[in-house]
Parts: structure tokens; sequence; C-alpha cells
């Protein structure tokens, strides 16, 4: 990514709250030039573009997606044209935090990964007794190493919601 010019776009933000979110970004940017239905390319202006490297697309919904060929990204973009990430989407979906991307995102739970992770912790536990059968000495290492198994697997059973 290049260095990002420190200059503002010379045009006239507009204020009204009927402007649609392309209306939005296309309203800041310089040399606009369209490309296709709901496409266009226009010069970056998170970094000194000689020549376009943005492109735009609005989608189906009204969303606005930016990529800059150079690397700048959309936060970059949206800050050098005195705007927000809220600002590339429609005028009912701006308040971000509403629509669950504004705080942490939460993964759905995988039970294949916590069971892998059972397996695995099973399998050291029980190798760990077979030394102790064959009356192998256990060292405070291996002794740590058998409590951590146990707490992964009460870890990944209260994960699962099953016993705690």
């Amino acid at each position: 990514m290049q260095t990002r010019k420190s200059r503002t776009t010379g045009k006239a933000r507009s204020n009204d709250s009927n402007d649609t979110a392309i209306d939005r970004v296309l309203h800041h940017l310089d040399q606009v030039k369209s490309i296709g239905t709901g496409k266009w390319q226009a010069l970056c202006p998170a970094h000194d573009d000689r020549r376009p490297s943005l492109s735009i697309k609005a989608t189906n919904d009204g969303t606005v997606l930016l990529k800059c060929w150079a690397g700048c990204g959309a936060a970059e973009i949206v800050s050098a044209l005195g705007l927000s990430l809220g600002d590339l989407f429609p005028g009912d979906r701006r308040n971000l935090q509403d629509y669950g991307t504004g705080g942490p995102t939460r993964r759905s739970f995988d039970y294949q990964d916590a069971l892998t992770g059972i397996a695995h912790e099973v399998t050291v536990a029980r190798l760990i007794v077979e030394a102790v059968n064959r009356g192998d000495e256990v060292d405070t290492d291996t002794l740590d190493r058998l409590a951590l198994a146990e707490t992964r697997i009460s870890d990944a059973l209260s994960a699962a919601g099953g016993a705690q």
C-alpha cells in the first residue's frame, strides 16, 4: 500500500437523508467512471492514486463494496472520504451495532472439533495410565499433562452443553 494522501476531494458533501449508500460514496470520489451496471472505477482517496485503482460495486441490497487494487482497506478508504464503514450500507442498516457487526463475532460451536480434541486428550490419558500400569516412573510433568487432559475434556464437555 502506498502513502495516504492528505487532501480533500473538493466535492460538496451531500447531507440529504434520502441519499443511497452508493450516492454517499460516489459523491466524494474523483474521476468516477461507470464500467457496468452498478459498477464504477475511481481514484482511491486513501493513497496518491494517479490511475483509478478503486473498484466500487453496489449490491442488490444497496450495500457498497470497495476494492483498492493497490491494497488500501475499506476502513482507510471511507476515512479518507470523511465517511464511516456504516455509510457503505443502506440507510436502514447504517448502525452496524444493530446487525451484530459492531461487537465480537460469535462462532457456531463445532462438535466435530470438540470430539476430535476429546479423543486426543483421552489418548494422552490412556498412554499415561499404561505407563503407570507398566510400573514406569511418573514425573511431575507427566502428572501435569494428565491434569491438563482432564481439564480440556471437562471444558469441551461444558462447551458442548454436557456435564461439568
